[in-house]
């Protein structure tokens, strides 16, 4: 299995405090509760050579800045703090390039993160976990789903992310949008129109492949 949590993009990065909105922090630490609380995000001993699994990012209303999202490694945090995120001002999908500022560097997702939020401004937020039942009930339960023959964080990544979201939202069948990737060992991604829309719909998705695995055991 490929290393977890292994930043591949190019990133300039400029060290700085961030002034973030307590709402926007609650939010986030909401939904990270949920999926830490449901083993789809964290950082457990005996999974992925113990590194951090799982990002959260959101939409940002600030001047020059595209969205904002969970740090670098921050997987064995309980509560987030303006300082364990990382605001995403450019995105180079070509160079494989990402221009960050804050207290810590951005996840090593945050390229495919960054695709999602260019697509659509309907896209608000978009959660990425570590899911094993949904990931191996992909296919059963008809997911969209990136090739397999794809690494994470590599620009061939970000652009069959661009490609396969633009099909889903032009089929106007599920929102929000919600896919696996299958080079990338467990991972599912969900983007939408807010944190609560994608919490919703990982949890709905993880219980439907739980039935699934029951039913066929």
């Amino acid at each position: 299995m490929e290393q977890e949590g292994v930043i591949k993009y190019s990133l300039d990065f400029q060290k700085q405090k961030l002034n973030l909105l307590t709402d926007t922090l609650a939010k986030i630490n909401s939904c990270r509760a949920s999926m830490i609380d449901h083993g789809l995000l964290g950082q457990v001993e005996g999974r992925y050579d113990g590194y951090g699994f799982g990002n959260i990012s959101i939409r940002s209303t600030e001047a020059n800045s595209l969205f904002l999202v969970t740090g670098s490694q921050t997987g064995h945090e309980q509560t987030l703090s303006g300082s364990h995120l990382s605001c995403i001002t450019q995105i180079n999908i070509e160079r494989n390039a990402l221009t960050a500022q804050g207290e810590i560097e951005p996840s090593s997702e945050s390229m495919t993160h960054g695709v999602l939020y260019q697509q659509s401004d309907r896209i608000k937020a978009v959660v990425h976990v570590h899911a094993p039942d949904i990931w191996h009930c992909a296919d059963a339960l008809k997911l969209a789903s990136t090739s397999e023959e794809i690494p994470y964080g590599t620009p061939e990544m970000a652009l069959a992310v661009q490609q396969l979201s633009s099909r889903l939202m032009q089929s106007k069948k599920t929102w929000p949008i919600l896919f696996v990737m299958k080079g990338h060992e467990d991972g599912v991604i969900a983007a939408g129109a807010s944190l609560e829309q994608c919490t919703k719909a990982l949890l709905e998705t993880l219980a439907l492949s739980k039935k699934l695995a029951e039913a066929s055991s």
